[in-house]
């Protein structure tokens, strides 16, 4: 489970890198205000996806 833990935690560091940058390209292509659903979809999907694994990962470690 290490390997997995330390997994987890590289993406974590890897979208703490990113989001500042994705941040800028989403403001960048708003269309008269609003933002780009694509880009919402994208940026949302993976955000949703690391913090699904992030708590799968957390109820593996304390069922509680």
């Amino acid at each position: 489970m290490i390997r997995r833990d330390r997994e987890l935690l590289a993406r974590l560091a890897n979208l703490n890198q990113a989001i500042a940058h994705v941040v800028l390209i989403m403001l960048e292509h708003q269309d008269a205000g609003e933002l780009n659903p694509a880009h919402l979809r994208l940026v949302g999907d993976q955000l949703y996806r690391l913090g699904r694994d992030l708590l799968d990962r957390a109820n593996e470690v304390d069922p509680g």
